[in-house]
Order: C-alpha cells, then structure tokens, then sequence
C-alpha cells in the first residue's frame, strides 16, 4: 500500500516543471519585445534630435549669411550716399563759386558806369602770320581835339597823326615809352589806317586797324596778335 502512494506524485513533477519552464519563457520573450520597442523608440527619438540639429544649424547658417548679405547691403548703401553726398557737396560749393564770381562781376559792373558788359570776340585767322584775331565792342574813339573838316595826316607832330598812335596804344593796352611803331600807314582811304607795333622786348606783337568816326576821333575796329615781325607791313 505505501508503494501505490508514492507513485502518483512522481507523476504530477514533470507537468509543473514544463509550466513553470514555458511562464519563464513567456516572460522572457516579453521582456526582450519590451527591450527591442524601447530601443527602437530611442533610435526614433535620436533620429529625431539629429534632425532636428542640422535644421537648426541650417537656418543658423542662413541666418548668419542673411545678416552678412544686410550689413553688406546697409554698408552698400552707406557708400553710395556718402558719395552722393559729396557729389551734392561739391557741385554746391561750384554752385557757390560760381555765383560768388558772378556776384563780383556784377559788382565790377556797377562800379564801373563805362563797362556796357560786351565781351570780346576772338578769331582765328588763315594768316599764317596771325596767331589770332580780336574785335572788342567796349572800344571807343580816341576824343578827338581835331576841329573843322578832318585831315589825314601821317605827319609826325600833326595832332591827327598823334590821336592815331594814341588810339594803337590804346588798342592793345601799351604804354607810350613800351612800344615800337614798326609800320603807320593808310589802309585803303583817308578815314582807316593801320599799325604794326610790339613792346620792346618784342615779346608782344600787333597789328591794329582803326577808323575815323565823324566828331568824335579815331576808334579801334581790328587787333591782330602776330606770331612775328617778318611779312606783316
């Protein structure tokens, strides 16, 4: 009777131990799903930070190379009105300049009750001898002291030959003890002569064409500069 009670009990051993074997399993391989999703959601999030990290150095990148291009462009736009500026400045001052002389010239004028504002012509000529040709409308005659019918004269002494070296000299602005009469003589009838004169060093040459205005005196109409002496009277 003692033997058929131990036997039932050797029985049962192996079925607990096959159960308790297939939990462990069980259990491990929910433990290693457990292990492999956590893992996975790490990678996910690393993957994630990554990411996110190089789009954060991206738009740094950009947003550094966006200042650079604005401070470039702000410097740009600096220079181009710095230079305007001393554009604005400098055609205000040739502004200033100009009106300045033009302020002194009409001055000049007023001062001066003779000047009728007229400028001076000035010409070329074909003459090879004629470096250029000046009309000066300010020109007036020589008063004359000539009374009566006037006479032409080349006399030299006669008040008539006198007022016409006065009016040569007057002409091109020379001094009575600074210039050489090279040549007087009549051109072409008795109211119009013409001179070839120069200072004394020579370094000024001239030839000069006057006329006779009816009461009033002998009045210059013409002044060659000449570039020499030689082939001119």
């Amino acid at each position: 009777m003692a033997k058929e009670d131990s036997c039932p009990m050797s029985n049962e051993e192996p079925s607990l131990t096959t159960r308790s074997e297939k939990k462990q399993r069980h259990q491990r391989s929910q433990k290693r799903k457990k292990m492999d999703r956590l893992l996975n959601i790490l990678i996910a999030v690393v993957s994630i930070l990554i990411v996110l990290n190089l789009v954060a150095v991206f738009n740094n990148d950009n947003d550094k190379e966006n200042e650079r291009a604005q401070v470039n462009e702000t410097k740009e736009q600096e220079d181009v009105a710095n230079q305007n500026n001393e554009k604005n400045e400098q055609t205000n001052d040739m502004v200033a300049g100009d009106t300045e002389q033009k302020k002194n010239y009409n001055e000049s004028v007023e001062e001066d009750p003779n000047n009728n504002q007229a400028q001076q012509i000035v010409q070329s000529s074909d003459d090879p001898n004629v470096d250029e040709v000046i009309i000066d409308p300010n020109w007036k005659p020589t008063t004359t002291k000539q009374t009566g019918e006037h006479i032409s004269t080349y006399e030299e002494g006669h008040i008539d030959y006198e007022e016409k070296l006065e009016t040569f000299r007057n002409a091109v602005n020379l001094e009575e003890n600074n210039i050489i009469y090279w040549s007087v003589k009549n051109n072409g009838s008795a109211d119009s002569s013409v001179a070839v004169v120069s200072t004394n060093d020579r370094s000024e040459k001239y030839r000069i064409f006057i006329e006779w205005v009816q009461n009033e005196g002998w009045k210059p109409t013409k002044v060659e500069k000449l570039s020499q002496l030689e082939g001119t009277y």
